[in-house]
């Protein structure tokens, strides 16, 4: 895909640095582009049937266990995301986590507290994670920003005149004395 000529390439990335005293712990989020994996390893829960009068066998979707399900299916989805978000950290590895294991992915949190990361430290990343996966506020703010400072610049330009008028309103020439040297 084009726009403009330039082709586009590349997930959105967002940097996620932590202080350290002696060295700044840096992660790297990287956008998931496919949740082909995620949905292959945790499908969406089917709620039970139920029989429903003069209806037939319809979803029963207030069962408690299907609310329970739906519940585990949505935070492994998020924990899936986390953790795919972060693989494009270099060298990072994790201990109890098994990407092919999806009741190992929310061990992540815990491996980061294990690992001195307090519980500020932990949101941060996460939300650098949201960040690189969606557009925030903040993001769409910025781009509109300066894509209205191109469109400014560029009507600028085309207005600003590089010499000066040949001719008056009039269709008369203009009077060189009156205007000054051309450049």
């Amino acid at each position: 895909m084009r726009i403009k000529g330039k082709k586009i390439e590349g997930p959105n990335v967002e940097i996620i640095v932590i202080p350290r005293k002696d060295e700044d712990i840096v992660f790297k989020a990287q956008a998931v582009l496919d949740l082909e994996d995620f949905e292959k390893l945790c499908p969406v829960p089917k709620p039970p049937q139920m029989l429903k009068r003069g209806v037939g066998m319809v979803d029963d979707v207030e069962d408690v266990n299907y609310k329970i399900a739906m519940r585990v299916h949505a935070e492994r989805r998020i924990d899936w995301i986390v953790l795919q978000s972060l693989k494009a950290t270099p060298d990072l590895e994790w201990e109890t986590v098994d990407y092919g294991q999806p009741d190992t992915w929310r061990l992540y949190k815990k491996e980061l507290r294990d690992s001195g990361f307090g519980e500020y430290e932990i949101n941060r990343i996460i939300n650098g994670v949201m960040i690189a996966n969606s557009l925030d506020d903040r993001k769409m703010e910025e781009a509109r920003e300066r894509f209205l400072l191109g469109q400014r610049l560029e009507q600028e330009a085309l207005s600003s005149q590089k010499e000066g008028k040949n001719s008056t309103p009039s269709g008369n020439h203009a009077n060189v004395s009156v205007l000054g040297p051309q450049a």
